[in-house]
């Protein structure tokens, strides 16, 4: 019975350690997420930046979609979080010039989710500045506007700077995840789609540490 009850003692002592141990291990570097040789630089340094790569042409950013939206509806004040187009293909860019011409024609909100559902759920080819503009013009934006926006000087500027900075984060993919400039974790990482969040959690709560 004396050594029984060693056991559990030595057990009890034992499992929170183990416990503690695991729960170190369980976002690692390398596997669940990728620490860059050097951290791009965020837009306020006074809180951690959270940013989305996505494209409108992606099938698994679609899917991702609803998780983005349920993390992002309630942020505590010390995130900011933002949605970058990615601009890694040629081909992909129109879809970059359309999200920030939206962004700048204050629309973004009111079409960004319509635009995933005619691609991925209604199968509508919407490729080009014209079929683009064509849609949008179905969802109430002007379209001599959003025309005009998509050619200017402010979405090229916006586009290129979304390509240094995708650059500096090495993003080979999407969809794919940048935490505060130095993390990227990608759902093709061992979390997977489902634990790409818990993964970005954990990264937000390390960074609030080291604000001022």
């Amino acid at each position: 019975m004396l050594n029984g009850l060693k056991k559990s003692l030595i057990m009890l002592l034992f499992f929170p350690l183990l416990a503690c141990a695991e729960q170190g291990a369980v976002y690692e570097e390398g596997k669940h997420y990728k620490k860059l040789a050097k951290p791009v630089a965020t837009d306020n340094a006074n809180k951690v930046e959270v940013v989305e790569l996505f494209w409108y042409g992606c099938p698994h950013c679609y899917l991702l979609e609803p998780l983005v939206n349920k993390w992002a509806s309630n942020l505590p004040p010390h995130v900011d979080f933002k949605r970058m187009p990615a601009v890694m293909a040629r081909h992909w860019e129109v879809h970059g010039r359309a999200y920030y011409a939206t962004q700048i024609l204050g629309v973004v909100e009111q079409v960004h989710e319509k635009l995933f559902d005619a691609m991925h759920k209604r199968g509508q080819k919407i490729v080009d500045q014209e079929s683009l503009a064509d849609f949008y013009a179905g969802q109430g934006v002007d379209k001599a506007e959003f025309n005009k926006t998509f050619n200017s000087f402010l979405v090229s500027s916006r586009v290129q700077q979304a390509k240094t900075r995708q650059r500096g984060y090495q993003a080979t993919g999407v969809p794919a995840v940048v935490v505060n400039g130095k993390y990227l974790i990608a759902t093709t990482m061992k979390a997977g789609t489902k634990g790409l969040f818990d993964v970005v959690d954990f990264l937000v709560e390390k960074e609030r540490q080291t604000l001022n």
